[in-house]
């Protein structure tokens, strides 16, 4: 069995002890690599005086110099990313790139995306990590401590990023039985927000479905002949971690991460935070579209109004047209009919003969004109808009 190789964590400890350290690593989390790295045979972890002291052996020194094990082929050196702060192991040259000769043509070059590392310590959590750690019921059981470190890291990113992280803290109230019980404002678990919208977090356990088994109480009831109503299937976890997000108020969004064969949720942090910055940059195109949409709407709401006063204006002068037309017809009749009367008659200076040419004279439509300003609407834009119809006004 070929053995396990030194990722990153391990070989930074590698060099830290190379270098003469013993005691006291930069970060807590190293003793967590160095207990792996003596399982390899690399390290050696004691602790006299109930002092925590490592040192390499014979096999890790050799895999300091070769950055193989002894007896192991040597293979050339795949290029390594250092943690940022971390110094650079002395003499180890920079990995130069191959020539563009050699180089295969690949296609559109994407940026590797930047890896969320996992705390594997909790110091000095942030309250709303604080609150998951004294207050673990809303965690699945068997993956509680997984959770609070996956919180943890994505918190601690979100801090670094300038982000802001709300807690969901719990509230006692009463229950009405004279008794109070815990309550969360939200269904979420922590709340994050990368500037312009809110996203929660939610953890569960990935559960199967399996036929029902009855239970030592409904298997005793069965044999007293007792009725036991059971349900068809039991749905078990399966100890994989599920990571879900959500809105404020924890309604899901359809965005989770579940534990793989290969890949853990811990591996997908980066993804996480990516998704979290997503959230935020369409909550902006969201507003931007509904400003478009309102600031539309109020182009057309005053374009329909100037339409409105101008179709009124033209209207009344419409109005007025028809209406004289309609009087000036009428008049003529009535005039000749007085012209047939005093025909008829035969006397001229007839009493209702002079009062009717007087009445004639008085209500002569050509003497009645419709006032205020000549209307700026055209008549080719009366024409295509046709008559003004108000809406109906309902009252219920």
């Amino acid at each position: 069995m070929p053995p396990r190789p030194v990722n990153d964590a391990q070989r930074e400890v590698l060099d830290w002890l190379a270098a003469g350290g013993s005691q006291d690593p930069p970060r807590p989390e190293m003793k967590l690599s160095a207990a792996a790295l003596t399982a390899r045979g690399l390290v050696k972890v004691r602790r006299p005086g109930g002092k925590w002291t490592a040192e390499l052996t014979e096999t890790g020194r050799y895999y300091v110099e070769h950055g193989r094990y002894p007896g192991e082929a040597e293979r050339p050196p795949a290029p390594r990313t250092r943690r940022a702060g971390s110094p650079a192991r002395p003499g180890t040259p920079e990995p130069s790139p191959a020539p563009a000769e050699t180089r295969e043509p690949v296609g559109v070059p994407q940026e590797p995306q930047e890896q969320v590392p996992l705390r594997q310590v909790v110091r000095r959590p942030h309250p709303a990590v604080k609150e998951l750690r004294d207050r673990p019921g809303r965690l699945p059981m068997p993956l509680r401590r997984r959770c609070v470190l996956v919180a943890h890291s994505l918190v601690t990113e979100a801090l670094a990023r300038g982000w802001t992280v709300t807690p969901v803290e719990a509230r006692r109230e009463p229950d009405g039985y004279r008794g109070t019980y815990l309550h969360y404002a939200s269904q979420a678990l922590l709340l994050l927000d990368a500037g312009h919208a809110t996203v929660g977090i939610v953890f569960s356990e990935v559960t199967k479905r399996r036929p029902h088994e009855d239970t030592k109480e409904e298997a005793a009831r069965r044999a007293k002949g007792q009725y036991v109503w059971a349900p068809r299937y039991d749905y078990v976890g399966d100890g994989r971690l599920r990571l879900h997000l959500t809105d404020r108020d924890g309604r899901k969004t359809g965005a989770s991460w579940t534990d793989g064969a290969r890949v853990k949720v811990e591996e997908r942090l980066a993804d996480v935070i990516a998704a979290v910055e997503a959230a935020s940059e369409r909550a902006v195109q969201m507003e931007q579209e509904r400003r478009r949409r309102e600031e539309e709407e109020r182009l057309r709401r005053e374009e329909a109004h100037r339409v409105e006063q101008l179709r009124r204006g033209y209207e009344e002068w419409e109005q007025a047209l028809h209406a004289g037309a309609d009087a000036w017809a009428r008049h003529r009749e009535m005039a000749a009919f007085v012209d047939e009367l005093e025909r008829a008659i035969g006397e001229e200076g007839h009493p209702f003969v002079e009062w009717a040419r007087s009445h004639l004279a008085a209500v002569d439509p050509r003497r009645v004109l419709p006032s205020g300003d000549v209307p700026t609407w055209t008549h080719e834009e009366r024409a295509r808009h046709g008559r003004y119809e108000p809406k109906p006004t309902y009252r219920w």
